[in-house]
């Protein structure tokens, strides 16, 4: 399952993400995916608070980038 568009609040952060079956998920329901493993392209992070984020694997290609995809 991959990340195929994202939802931003007026900050400009990810809050929701649009999987490639489908399926809507917020952020901490993805992180939780992502630790598992579920999800292809993203690995799990901190922020400055310390909390769990999902990024974009490093891989050289800007478009795939999460700030990059589609919004929903």
């Amino acid at each position: 399952m991959k990340i195929v568009k994202v939802r931003k609040n007026a900050d400009g952060d990810i809050t929701n993400v649009l999987t490639s079956t489908g399926e809507e998920l917020d952020v901490s329901k993805a992180v939780a995916l992502a630790k598992r493993g579920t999800l292809e392209s993203v690995i799990v992070g901190k922020n400055r608070n310390g909390n769990d984020i999902i990024r974009s694997s490093p891989n050289g290609i800007t478009e795939d980038n999460l700030d990059n995809l589609p919004n929903f």
